[in-house]
């Protein structure tokens, strides 16, 4: 089964190129093999779908276990934050993860930069692609939008459950409009990907991070974070879309995962918005 064929010609042989359907036993397989107890325990896969943040949210009502991924190869309505419509055509990689972390819900923020740090490193470590995290939840190669996350929690005096989605430009053609601002990653390495391969060890990575941040904390991640972090040392603007816009050079996110901006007579902890460069 397949999303979709082009023939290519070289030399004197015509290829057949194939976008193969996600293969959920063949991740179950890879996921096994790099760890045999690993919480990954359900995966379910769709061919089409409106969103898997609401395929998971409904699954949370019978009440299942974290480790739950669900996979889409094209969503009709999904959503990254503050709602905005995300594109995501046949050949991306769509998912969401339903997680019960045991932490405090102001730290539940940082999982949106435990993923980004999960992505940053399985492409600089696995693809040799260099890529930079635009704070709070998007993933730049070249400056243009390659990955987005939403986080998504419900809590009463502890934390019930996160659903978290991800979205990666694999080998989905992008529509013109966003051509100057997104990026896939068959367009960076000039090769169909496989997104099975790919979302295991996005999976077996984002689990080490995890863990490790549910025991030690995000200090651990700190330095790193903020030296994959884009427009470091920069000048931006941040909108929160409520209050007055922040301006200023951007230092980083502190111990809080604020992002700490340095305006004309003070430093400013920003807890949310739209990072922009300032023209």
């Amino acid at each position: 089964m397949f999303c979709s064929m082009r023939i290519l010609l070289y030399r004197d042989y015509i290829l057949v190129e194939r976008y193969k359907f996600f293969d959920k036993n063949k991740c179950f397989v890879e996921l096994s093999k790099k760890n045999p107890n690993n919480m990954y325990k359900v995966i379910e896969y769709y061919k089409e779908l409106d969103s898997t943040q609401t395929v998971v949210k409904k699954l949370i009502k019978k009440n299942i276990e974290e480790g739950v991924v669900v996979v889409a190869e094209k969503q009709n309505k999904s959503y990254g934050r503050i709602r905005r419509v995300w594109d995501s055509n046949c050949g991306g990689l769509w998912f969401s993860i339903l997680l019960r972390p045991t932490i405090r819900f102001s730290e539940s923020s940082k999982l949106a930069l435990l993923l980004g740090l999960t992505l940053n490193r399985v492409l600089e470590w696995k693809y040799n692609v260099y890529s930079e995290i635009k704070w709070p939840n998007d993933v730049l190669v070249y400056g243009k939008k390659i990955a987005g996350i939403i986080i998504e929690t419900s809590t009463k005096h502890t934390i019930n459950w996160v659903v978290a989605g991800v979205g990666i430009n694999v080998n989905n053609d992008l529509p013109e409009y966003l051509l100057n601002s997104a990026i896939s990653l068959k367009n960076i390495l000039n090769v169909n990907i496989d997104r099975t391969y790919l979302l295991s060890e996005f999976l077996m990575e984002f689990e080490n991070l995890y863990i490790n941040f549910q025991i030690n904390g995000f200090e651990q991640f700190l330095e790193e974070y903020n030296n994959k972090i884009a427009y470091r040392y920069r000048y931006v603007i941040v909108d929160n879309g409520h209050s007055t816009a922040v301006i200023g050079e951007n230092c980083g996110i502190n111990i809080d995962g604020m992002l700490v901006i340095k305006t004309k007579d003070k430093f400013e902890c920003v807890t949310s918005g739209t990072v922009r460069l300032l023209q």
